[in-house]
């Protein structure tokens, strides 16, 4: 199943790098003073109309957009330069994000193979997927973690063929939408560096947004798991306690422990560096 869940998001990659090397060119700079020309806050894509979304000021590119009914491709920038409009809204983080929307699977979800996802990118295999030329040597795994059923990735992809206008480095999430595999990106613009923390909550935000805008559309069926048999235990004697002299004092209560609160965020790649 993880393979056919690798050519997925192979397919989702090999997409995105095509398209935003034909698409991004001229989209991101400033803006006019002319009247605000209609620039769409989301977009329907595929058969089963996946809707992509954005965190406020960020608009739909429609020259940039690339839509069938198997898989689409989609970029989000300033309102207020897709519009050609200084009136236009404007994003408080300034960025570029992009949607890749994968063919629809059948056979399992993203979400049974989180924890293989880690290891993967950071083979060749997974790092040629990244790479924008192709050349794993190319790219570096700065950081990975899960959120939820959402794998993220932050990664630095330093090939010749840089897009134009943004930096090299980009966070990443793949998730599931539906019966596909979205794959929603963070570009920090040339002259912006965006740190950590206003990056990844950036992604954050577009990834909630997106879930939330297809709550209704149905995910694909979960990896089928092989019925285990119960066990089953024969009748044990009862066992009669025996009582406590009434001389000796009952033992002090245990403090109660409260369950720690697991993080939202669990750093994969920090635990793969501990267990080894």
């Amino acid at each position: 199943m993880f393979t056919l869940i690798f050519d997925h998001i192979r397919q989702a990659a090999i997409i995105a790098a095509c398209l935003v090397l034909v698409g991004c060119g001229g989209r991101f700079g400033g803006a006019g003073d002319g009247p605000a020309a209609p620039a769409p806050t989301q977009v329907t894509v595929t058969a089963d109309r996946i809707v992509i979304t954005g965190p406020e000021g960020f608009c739909v590119d429609p020259t940039s957009t690339r839509d069938s009914s198997d898989t689409s491709f989609v970029l989000l920038g300033n309102c207020a330069a897709i519009s050609n409009s200084r009136r236009a809204r404007q994003p408080t983080t300034p960025a570029v994000l992009t949607a890749t929307v994968s063919a629809p699977s059948t056979d399992g979800r993203l979400s049974d193979s989180l924890g293989q996802l880690d290891g993967f990118f950071r083979s060749d295999e997974g790092l040629t997927l990244l790479s924008r030329s192709g050349d794993p040597a190319q790219v570096t795994i700065l950081d990975t973690a899960l959120d939820g059923g959402v794998f993220l990735l932050h990664a630095n992809d330093t090939s010749d063929d840089a897009i134009g206008g943004v930096q090299s480095e980009y966070w990443r999430a793949y998730l599931d939408v539906g019966p596909r595999i979205a794959t929603l990106s963070v570009l920090s613009l040339e002259e912006r560096n965006l740190s950590r923390e206003e990056s990844l909550s950036l992604l954050l935000s577009f990834v909630r947004l997106v879930q939330g805008a297809n709550l209704d559309v149905p995910l694909a069926p979960m990896t089928p798991i092989d019925p285990i048999a119960p066990m089953t235990t024969p009748p044990q004697p009862a066992v009669q306690p025996t009582p406590r002299p009434q001389s000796v004092a009952p033992a002090p209560a245990s403090p109660r422990i409260m369950p720690l609160e697991r993080p939202t965020l669990w750093n994969v790649g920090f635990f793969r560096r501990i267990l080894g």
